[in-house]
């Protein structure tokens, strides 16, 4: 590898909700900062104080790059946001092949293998329905809130279930399994409310990345990415889903990163592939 690309990789993922950055060197991340904000003039701010700190050139950027100064533009690598994805979530996971699910304020299905992501598909569901649905039925829009009430509640007081239906089960679903979501409401308690919220999502999107784990023959490796990756209620769901669509779904340190550590390692990889060649 050329000695200019043992320098640090500094990258900003910009997203619908949040703008991430990530300084990466040989080892991995080195420094992580994520902001809830989107316009340039925030995130030219921590991407000044970066550089003046790592004094590198190799930037990178994944996401939505509209609106970003000319200046800025000459200096950085942009990298498709799917494979940045992919790289990201293998990386994280140390898998050669997996599905990487990057559940954001909405989520996206990535099948990584051979060094290469293709995208297989997604769903509106998302970090997003997760604030949204909060804030009408909670009046809560706090993430951690939400999350911490919502393992203190129960999902089936909101939920029709197969045993409602007076099912002991129906083909590989128990009689505990979710025949409608808020179908059946029984509870109005606010930490029910926010179970029966998750539950949705993880259902939902669990599922989801089930059947695409399933279509591309890597149903063992689930790679759960993302800020929403990080809440417990919906792991659980997930692990659930999991026994039920026989899928195994892969929790990573640092989730809510895997996207703008992907972008820094589809730089370096194809830096070095290039520099193998010539």
């Amino acid at each position: 590898m050329p000695e200019n690309l043992h320098a640090p990789i500094i990258g900003i993922d910009r997203g619908a909700s949040f703008t991430d950055f990530a300084v990466v060197d040989a080892d991995g991340m080195k420094e992580i900062l994520s902001i809830e904000k989107r316009d340039w003039e925030s995130i030219g701010t921590a991407y000044e104080r970066l550089m003046t700190t790592y004094q590198t050139r190799h930037i990178v950027f994944s996401g939505s790059a509209t609106g970003m100064s000319a200046p800025m533009k000459n200096t950085i690598t942009i990298i498709a946001e799917i494979d940045a994805i992919g790289f990201g979530g293998a990386a994280l996971a140390k898998c050669n092949e997996c599905v990487v699910v990057s559940m954001g304020t909405g989520s996206a299905i990535v099948h990584f293998a051979n060094n290469s992501a293709q995208h297989l598909g997604g769903s509106g569901v998302g970090g997003g329905t997760i604030k949204g649905l909060s804030s009408l039925i909670c009046g809560l829009d706090d993430p951690l809130k939400i999350e911490a009430l919502a393992l203190k509640g129960n999902a089936s007081e909101l939920n029709l279930t197969i045993s409602d239906l007076g099912y002991e089960q129906i083909s590989f679903l128990g009689a505990d399994m979710t025949a409608s979501n808020f179908a059946d409401i029984k509870s109005k308690k606010i930490e029910d409310q926010a179970a029966a919220i998750l539950d949705l999502v993880g259902e939902t999107v669990g599922i989801i990345a089930s059947v695409c784990a399933r279509s591309v023959n890597c149903r063992n490796h689930i790679v759960m990415v993302g800020k929403v990756a990080e809440n417990k209620f919906i792991r659980q769901v997930l692990n659930l889903v999991g026994k039920l669509y026989q899928t195994t779904f892969i929790f990573p340190e640092n989730p809510g990163y895997a996207t703008v550590y992907g972008a820094a390692v589809k730089y370096r990889y194809d830096m070095t592939k290039k520099a193998n060649i010539e």
